[in-house]
């Protein structure tokens, strides 16, 4: 499987999508039958994209030049040739290398010792204590707590998760409550 589904897959068409014209908007949904694992995907134009690499529920995964982009089926419309994406080429293409430079830089940023704010960055939730297989270890108030790589990103502030700190404290004592419960 291409290399980057995980880090990508909560931003790339979501920003993508916007940008199809109202041509691509009056298209009719691609039919699920033509949502299957091999099937060539094209752009709002016609032009191939790539191929889908897996569908599961709601959200297929595309492989475009050996990179991931999973996107939700209500992305995709029927086009002439099978597939196709609301979106041109070009701009797929584009969020795509977006997204995977900014994973980069979340990566270079997400070390040991280095401080994670909140969402707003009006907080800091925690200090990364260390790197594990399922993410990042974070030593907070609350004790450690371990967050998956998609919970990250680069704010203006540095490095964050993706909640405010009341959603982020909430969240921590839930995990910590089902822990002791289960």
């Amino acid at each position: 499987m291409p290399r980057a589904f995980g880090p990508i897959a909560a931003l790339c068409l979501a920003a993508a999508m916007p940008l199809a014209g109202p041509a691509a908007a009056a298209q009719d949904a691609a039919p699920a039958a033509s949502l299957v694992v091999g099937a060539k995907v094209y752009d709002q134009n016609g032009e191939e994209v790539g191929r889908i690499a897996k569908v599961s529920g709601e959200r297929v995964a595309v492989s475009i030049d050996g990179n991931g982009l999973v996107v939700p089926k209500s992305a995709f419309v029927k086009g002439a040739k099978g597939p196709a994406l609301k979106a041109p080429k070009a701009k797929i293409v584009a969020v795509l290398r977006q997204a995977e430079a900014d994973a980069a830089a979340v990566d270079g940023a997400l070390k040991p010792g280095a401080d994670v704010r909140s969402a707003d960055g009006a907080a800091v939730l925690g200090k990364v204590s260390a790197m594990a297989p399922q993410g990042a270890v974070l030593a907070t108030r609350e004790g450690n707590i371990t967050m998956p790589r998609a919970a990250f990103f680069l704010s203006a502030q540095g490095l964050a998760v993706k909640v405010n700190e009341k959603q982020f404290l909430e969240g921590v004592r839930a995990a910590r409550a089902a822990k002791k419960g289960g």
